[in-house]
């Protein structure tokens, strides 16, 4: 049997704790790549599917699902960098943001006025979870000054939203 050295094996304190610190980080971090795909899939199907108020919307929706694969390529590169295999589809944790498309909206004979208050549902979800993350602790500086900035890209885009449901029915008449 062979000794081991200090400093070696996974039951050495500094680099035990960092392990468990990159670990939660990447957990964090893929929680959050979970629920913008969710909210690309969540949004590109809205611009498939809406059809009552024109092109204006599904643009606002296609530009929200394209911020959201921004996040997730950024949030990937993250966990790479801390040795971690980003998540790569959508799980449990991430089918919050979506349950607005499973049920509560059918886009069939729904009102621009009720989807747009599902989509504005699913926003503050995902501001919600992105609060969580930033307050968990665990995010060093940098990672933490990018989850925060997602954050308020996250909040302009909710305003766009209103705007964007806001305008169709000024703009048609």
């Amino acid at each position: 049997m062979k000794a081991k050295l200090p400093g070696q094996g996974p039951s050495t304190g500094s680099s035990a704790k960092t392990s468990g610190q990159h670990h939660r980080i990447i957990n964090l971090l893929d929680d959050l790549i979970r629920v913008n795909i969710d909210r690309i899939t969540a949004y590109e199907k809205a611009a498939h599917e809406e059809r009552s108020s024109g092109l204006e919307i599904r643009d606002v929706f296609y530009r929200l699902a394209t911020e959201s694969r921004s996040y997730v390529n950024d949030l990937h590169a993250e966990v790479i960098r801390l040795g971690g295999a980003p998540v790569t589809q959508s799980t449990a944790a991430g089918a919050l943001y979506q349950h607005w498309l499973n049920g509560k909206v059918n886009f069939d004979g729904e009102t621009l006025a009720s989807m747009g208050g599902a989509c504005l549902h699913g926003e503050e979800l995902m501001q919600q979870i992105y609060r969580h993350a930033l307050d968990n602790g665990a995010l060093p500086p940098g990672l933490h000054q990018l989850v925060e900035g997602q954050l308020w890209s996250l909040e302009r885009a909710q305003e766009r939203l209103v705007k964007a449901m806001e305008g169709p029915g000024r703009a048609t008449g």
